[in-house]
C-alpha cells in the first residue's frame, strides 16, 4: 500500500487543542533548541578560543627549544673544523692519501670524530668529503649494526656539496638524503687558517627524534602532530603517515607574514577539523608546525553538552506538561460551544449555553444564545416566506409549455421522415430531441464530460446540415478524462461561436478541435479553430465587463460571458474562460475548471442525502 504524502495544509484540519499544542511544543522546542545550541556553541568557541592561546605558547616554547638543540648540533660541527687533527687529514698536510694508507686514515679519522659524535645519542653520523675526494666518516653504531659503506658515504656527501652549491650556501640544514627520519647538517669545511679556502663538505646527519620529543611532555602538542620545515619549505622531521603528510601539504598555503612570527588557524582537512598552529623561529627561520584534532581539543565538552542535553530534556518534559494543561484548560469551553452547536444541527433551537466566563468564548457564548432566540422569531417568517415563493416559482413553471408535448410533435416529424425514407431529416430531428431532453431533463448543474460532448455532436450535426462540408470537426480527447465533471453548455458557445464569427467569416475549408487535458490538478478544455482569427488586443477584451456584448446568440443564448460567469461562480475567479488569437492564425477559446470525476460528484450528493 503507498503511504499518503504528508500535506503541510493538513494542520488547518486539525482540532483547535492539537494546534495549540503543536504550537506551545513548536516554541519550546525552539527555544530549548536555541539556549542549548548557544550554550554549546559559546563553551566551544571559549575552549577553542583557549587552546588556541595556549597552543600557540606551548609551541613557542617548543620552537625556542627546537633552535636551541639546532645551535648545540651547529656548534659541534664548529667543532670539528676547529680541530687541527682532523683539518690535517683532510688537508693532506704532512703525508698524501693513498689507496695503501687510506685504511689507516680512514680509522684514524672515525676516532676523531666520535669524540664529537658519541657525546650525543641522537647524533647518527658526521661524514667528511676532501676537495679530492676522499671521504671519511663516523656512524653511531646503534645495536653494532653498521649501515654505511664507503660508496654510501661518497653518494650523500657528493649530493650534499651539490645541495650548496644549488642553493648558494655555505650552511644548511637539508632532509635526509638517504630517505631516514633524520635530518642533515651541511656545510663547507672552511679552514680556519685561510677562511677562503674549502678543504670540502661535512655532513652530520641527526635523527629527527631530536628535535620532535621536546613537545612529548605537552597534552596538546605531541610528537606524532608536529613537523618541521626548513626556509626552503622542505620538510626536516615530522610526516610519514598519509593523513599528516596531507595536512603538511595543506600547510604551505598559510604563509606567514614577513611581520608575523606565529599563527593559529583551524583548517578543515578531509581528515577532520583541526588546529593548524605555526611558528617561525628567530634565527634559523624554520616553520614549526603543529595539527592538533578539534576533536581532541574539544573532548572535554562532552560533559558539558551531556549536562545541556539533559536540562534541556528536563526542561522540555516540564513545558509539555503545562502546554497539555493549558491547551486542554482553553479549549474545553470550545469544546461545549461545539456540542451545544451540535444540538442545534439535529433541530433543537431551545438550547442555550451558561455563559463561560468573560472572555472571548463566554462573549460568543452570549451572542450564540441571542442567535437562537433570533432563530425561533424568524423561522416562522422567513421560512414560510421562502416556501411561499418557492410554490409560487413552482406555479410558473408548471404553467409553461408541457416538453413532452414538443417529445410527441417531433417524434411524429421523425416518423414521417421516416415513413418517407428521409434519412438525414431523422437524423437532424433526433438530435434535436437530444438537445431538447439534455436541456429539459437534466438533474443539478454538472454532468460528465461525454455526455457535454455527446450533446456537441448532437449540435454539430445539425449545424453541418447547414454548412455542409464547410467545416469538420475533431475531437482530441483522452478517454480516460471523460469521467471529468464539467457545467451544462459550456462547450456549445464556443463552438458555435468558432463557426459564425471564424469559420463563416473565413469562406474556407474550417477545421475545429476540441482538445482536453490535465495541467495543475486543473482541466484544461480548449476550442481551436483555423478561421480568420482576431487582433491579440481584442482577444483580450473579449471578456471584459465594459465591452459585455452577446455577440452570438446561441440555441439556448448562453454566450461565451455567460459561459465565463458561471465557471467562476461555480468554482471561484481563479478559473473561467479565456482566448488566444491572432488575425489570419486562428483562435483558441480556453475553459479552465478544477479537475474531478463525476462519479465523486455524484457520491457527494449521496452523501449528503444521507446526512
Amino acid at each position: 500500500m503507498t503511504a499518503t504524502p504528508w500535506n503541510l495544509n493538513r494542520v488547518k484540519d486539525f482540532r483547535i487543542r492539537t494546534k495549540i499544542f503543536l504550537s506551545n511544543m513548536i516554541i519550546i522546542l525552539f527555544i530549548s533548541s536555541a539556549i542549548g545550541g548557544v550554550a554549546i556553541y559559546a563553551s566551544t568557541k571559549f575552549i577553542e578560543s583557549n587552546t588556541r592561546d595556549l597552543s600557540m605558547q606551548v609551541i613557542h616554547q617548543v620552537s625556542d627549544n627546537i633552535e636551541i638543540r639546532a645551535k648545540e648540533a651547529f656548534s659541534s660541527s664548529v667543532y670539528v673544523l676547529s680541530d687541527s687533527n682532523i683539518r690535517q687529514i683532510a688537508a693532506e698536510q704532512g703525508e698524501q692519501v693513498t689507496v695503501d694508507n687510506y685504511p689507516a686514515f680512514r680509522s684514524r679519522m672515525e676516532f676523531l670524530l666520535a669524540q664529537y659524535g658519541n657525546g650525543n645519542p641522537y647524533m647518527n653520523a658526521i661524514m667528511i668529503q676532501t676537495q679530492k675526494g676522499q671521504v671519511y666518516w663516523w656512524e653511531n653504531k646503534k645495536g653494532l649494526d653498521r649501515t654505511l659503506n664507503h660508496e654510501d658515504v661518497t653518494v650523500m656527501t657528493n649530493n650534499a656539496s651539490d645541495y650548496l652549491k644549488n642553493h648558494e650556501q655555505s650552511i644548511s640544514w637539508s632532509p635526509s638524503l638517504r630517505k631516514q627520519n633524520e635530518v642533515f647538517l651541511i656545510r663547507d669545511f672552511v679552514d680556519l687558517s685561510q677562511v677562503d679556502r674549502s678543504l670540502g663538505t661535512i655532513v652530520i646527519s641527526i635523527d629527527s627524534d631530536y628535535f620532535l620529543s621536546l613537545g612529548s611532555n605537552s597534552s596538546i602538542i605531541k610528537q606524532n602532530n608536529v613537523a618541521i620545515l626548513n626556509p626552503l619549505n622542505e620538510l626536516l622531521a615530522g610526516g610519514g603517515t598519509p593523513g599528516m603528510d596531507n595536512l603538511i601539504s595543506r600547510s604551505l598555503s598559510y604563509n606567514l607574514k614577513d611581520n608575523d612570527a606565529s599563527m593559529a588557524i583551524v583548517d578543515n582537512a578531509e581528515g577532520g577539523s583541526h588546529l593548524f598552529v605555526q611558528e617561525r623561529t628567530s634565527t634559523l627561520g624554520w616553520r614549526v608546525l603543529c595539527f592538533i584534532p578539534m576533536s581532541e581539543l574539544l573532548s572535554n565538552t562532552r560533559v558539558l553538552v551531556f549536562v545541556i542535553a539533559l536540562v534541556s530534556l528536563l526542561a522540555v518534559l516540564i513545558s509539555t506538561g503545562i502546554a497539555v494543561l493549558l491547551s486542554n484548560s482553553t479549549t474545553r469551553n470550545i469544546k461545549i460551544l461545539e456540542q451545544t452547536m451540535r444540538r442545534v444541527e439535529d433541530g433543537n433551537f431551545d438550547v442555550r449555553i451558561i455563559p463561560l466566563g468573560r472572555d472571548e468564548i463566554g462573549s460568543l457564548s452570549i451572542r450564540f444564545n441571542f442567535m437562537l432566540s433570533r432563530i425561533n422569531d424568524l423561522i416562522n417568517t422567513v421560512y414560510k416566506e421562502q416556501i411561499a415563493k418557492q410554490q409560487a416559482e413552482f406555479t410558473v413553471l408548471m404553467s409553461q409549455i408541457n416538453p413532452h408535448f414538443l417529445y410527441n410533435t417531433l417524434g411524429t416529424v421523425k416518423w414521417y421522415a421516416r415513413m418517407n425514407q428521409q434519412a438525414e431529416i431523422e437524423q437532424m430531428v433526433t438530435s434535436v430531441i437530444e438537445l431538447l431532453k439534455s436541456s429539459v431533463r437534466r438533474v443539478g448543474e454538472f454532468h460528465s464530460l461525454e455526455q457535454e460532448i455527446n450533446q456537441l455532436k448532437n449540435y454539430i450535426y445539425i449545424q453541418k446540415i447547414g454548412y455542409g462540408d464547410a467545416f469538420h470537426m475533431d475531437y482530441e480527447v483522452d478517454e480516460r478524462l471523460l469521467e471529468s465533471e464539467v457545467p451544462y453548455f459550456i462547450l456549445q458557445p464556443l463552438v458555435e461561436n468558432a463557426i459564425l464569427h471564424g469559420i463563416e467569416m473565413s469562406k474556407g475549408s474550417g477545421r475545429i478541435v476540441l482538445h482536453a487535458r490535465i495541467e495543475e490538478m486543473q482541466l484544461l478544455l480548449i476550442v481551436e479553430d483555423n478561421g480568420i482569427g482576431m487582433e491579440a488586443e481584442q482577444a483580450l477584451n473579449l471578456l471584459n465587463a465594459a465591452t459585455r456584448k452577446e455577440s452570438v446568440p446561441g440555441v439556448t443564448s448562453i454566450g461565451i460571458h455567460n459561459v465565463n460567469e458561471r465557471i467562476q461562480l461555480y468554482y471561484g475567479d481563479t478559473y473561467g474562460l479565456s482566448y488566444e488569437s491572432a488575425l489570419g492564425l486562428g483562435t483558441k477559446a480556453i475553459v479552465r475548471i478544477p479537475h474531478r470525476t463525476h462519479r465523486q460528484r455524484r457520491n457527494e450528493h449521496v452523501e449528503r442525502h444521507d446526512r
